[in-house]
């Protein structure tokens, strides 16, 4: 028989926090007609007693003051109307104020959560957006904070005044912010970054960051690969669709806006040209990566060069700028002109494509349009000097196109862990013709698995064979099983499948050093490359003679230079694929030179004389002593110990 006083009782709790759920105007309407009704109530219990003095409206009235205000608790008199005043002020503790502060610090802690999540659209023009908060999201940040040069002429070329960086994270949270923060390249100026929430793939939330109205889109793959059906390149595609969409939607009119994209799987690659009718430069990133450790497989030690030239930007770093002052002259008439900086060559622009020659002869003479492509540290050296004072010197070159070098025998390879760039890694090592490698492949990972992912590789070749093996790399006697002193390279790279990149790069470094533990006594030493994921543990490696590639820096460093200059996308490409411009290692005794000490501008004749550009040297002995290891882009008048053990390093062109 009490079956329906509980349904009601239910039912009106139900509808209570269907309102309550409905926000704070609907709490408070409660909390007022709760009010409300214990005026009426308080008023009726005193009226018998105040007689005919006062009307209900009164009596309801004077409840109310009582409720709302302790104050007038001291001016009734009477052993009842004490009593109802009492409860009433009691009352208005609990209700009228604890309710009504109750509901306004949990509406306002809505409002400044939903702030802090950066929910609220954005309106700007012209800012520059990274889409999605990745490994490389900080130092591609950091990266375009420092490029003040090419910022410079960015802004201007969209008539912005000052940089405004938008990012667009799946959730913001302090954290985030605190970590630009401490990013040592954006420092203070993370205060002026905006994060919003959302994904990228999400039109409303793409609108969110007015995407349409940016005049740079930053695109960074994400290394996870949990999801077997939907890759990161699955998602940058979504999004570049996302985008074009957007734009048919609201009808633009003028320029989309420019995007740089990552796409690991070079097979995507067109399909994301396809995906955007605007502007568009993507980034190969599995094939830059790969491209770069077997380069560094074939000359040991151009990781360094690498990292100097793509990692830092307060190093060496890669320009492009069109100088109308130098058409109709030659590269070596120009060199003079540029004390501080090295002309690698010239990019000529065809509509929205690029086309790079680099190492060109000092007799090439430069055309009204094309833009010198340059080496220095800052933009401040790349500023043309008065041509009228130098003097041409010309240089006769005995230019030969050098074969790509082969290597005698099978080459071993023991590569420790796994992640997406190894089978790149095989598929660039294929390339290579005249070449035989023998791989071992080491990883906690499945074989099987591994395997499947090999078999979706085309155009192999049979010059290169695997093998692999599954263990667990970190335990000593596993690695001594593997007799790592019989192999000519060794590779340790960061394993995807931890999604924290500290514990990927911990598991790498705590194999590198039971290698070095394994080989210390052996009478031959292969030469080992640690791939990392976190730039702060290269730092732990320094009393080591290892060779370290930063990926994340190396990408985020593409991404952020090719997004102020779009044409850089096409030199590192001349850079990074298989014949062509190339960057190598050489000997004095190449150059038919004596040991002894030269400054760098002999060197620079001397290679010219050759056909090729001098870039610096390079002391393999002294790789712990970071400082004087590498010397790129000396001054010309430096004077450099030049010995056996000099590498020279070179720009030059292999077919």
């Amino acid at each position: 028989m009490k079956l329906p006083d509980i349904r009601l009782r239910a039912g009106f709790k139900f509808f209570l926090e269907r309102q309550f759920v409905k926000g704070a105007q609907f709490q408070l309407l409660f909390v007022a007609a709760l009010i409300g009704f214990i005026s009426l109530v308080g008023g009726l219990l005193v009226l018998p007693v105040d007689g005919a003095d006062r009307s209900l409206s009164e009596a309801v009235w004077w409840a109310f003051l009582r409720l709302s205000d302790p104050g007038y608790l001291g001016d009734d008199e009477g052993l009842w109307r004490r009593f109802v005043s009492t409860i009433l002020t009691v009352l208005g503790y609990v209700v009228f104020w604890g309710s009504m502060v109750a509901i306004i610090t949990s509406w306002l802690n809505r409002k400044i959560r939903n702030l802090e999540q950066g929910l609220t659209p954005v309106t700007s023009k012209n800012h520059v957006l990274i889409l999605g908060w990745t490994s490389k999201t900080i130092y591609t940040a950091g990266e375009i904070y420092q490029s003040v040069g090419r910022l410079r002429r960015f802004l201007k070329f969209y008539g912005a005044a000052k940089l405004k960086l938008i990012i667009l994270a799946e959730d913001v949270t302090p954290d985030h912010v605190q970590e630009l923060r401490d990013n040592p390249l954006i420092g203070s100026g993370a205060d002026n970054i905006i994060l919003r929430s959302g994904i990228s793939i999400d039109r409303e939330h793409l609108r969110r960051v007015d995407s349409l109205n940016a005049s740079a889109i930053i695109i960074p793959g994400s290394s996870q690969t949990e999801r077997e059906l939907i890759t990161p390149d699955v998602e940058t595609i979504k999004t570049l669709l996302s985008i074009n969409a957007e734009a048919e939607n609201v009808k633009v009119t003028g320029r989309m806006p420019y995007v740089v994209a990552e796409i690991q799987d070079e097979n995507k690659i067109t399909a994301a040209y396809r995906a955007y009718s605007g502007p568009l430069e993507v980034i190969g990133s599995n094939t830059i990566i790969s491209r770069l450790l077997a380069q560094n497989i074939r000359h040991s030690g151009l990781s360094v060069v690498y990292n100097a030239l793509l990692t830092h930007s307060f190093g060496n770093n890669i320009f492009s700028r069109h100088y109308p002052e130098a058409s109709g002259k030659y590269i070596e008439d120009l060199i003079p002109a540029f004390p501080n900086a090295i002309i690698l060559g010239i990019v000529k622009q065809n509509q929205e494509s690029f086309s790079p020659f680099l190492n060109v002869p000092g007799n090439f003479k430069v055309q009204a349009d094309d833009r010198l492509v340059l080496l220095a540290e800052s933009s401040a050296d790349i500023e043309m000097k008065n041509l009228e004072s130098s003097t041409r010197q010309k240089i006769i070159s005995t230019q030969h196109d050098l074969q790509i070098e082969q290597s005698e025998g099978i080459v071993k390879i023991l590569i420790i862990g796994w992640n997406h760039h190894i089978p790149a890694l095989i598929k660039e090592l294929c390339t290579y013709e005249d070449e035989y490698y023998h791989i071992t492949l080491v990883s906690i990972y499945p074989a099987e698995q591994r395997e499947k992912e090999l078999e979706r590789l085309q155009d192999l070749s049979n010059r290169v064979q695997w093998e692999h093996v599954q263990t667990d790399f970190v335990k000593e006697a596993a690695l001594q099983k593997l007799n790592p002193s019989t192999f000519d390279q060794i590779l340790l790279v960061s394993s995807e499948r931890l999604l924290e990149k500290e514990e990927a790069d911990a598991r790498t470094i705590v194999g590198y050093v039971l290698l070095e533990e394994v080989l210390e006594n052996s009478p031959t030493k292969p030469n080992i490359l640690l791939e990392l994921s976190d730039p702060d543990n290269e730092s732990l490696l320094r009393k080591y003679n290892s060779e370290v590639i930063i990926t994340p820096l190396i990408l985020s460093n593409l991404l952020a230079g090719i997004a102020l200059q779009r044409e850089v996308n096409s030199i590192y490409k001349e850079l990074f694929t298989v014949g062509g411009a190339e960057i190598i290692f050489k000997t004095y005794e190449e150059y038919k030179m004596k040991p002894g000490t030269y400054t760098f501008a002999e060197l620079e004749k001397k290679a010219a004389q050759y056909g090729e550009t001098a870039l610096g040297i390079f002391r393999p002995n002294e790789l712990k002593k970071s400082d004087d290891a590498l010397v790129l882009n000396p001054i010309r008048e430096k004077k450099l110990e030049i010995n056996s053990s000099t590498r020279l390093v070179i720009l030059t062109t292999v077919y």
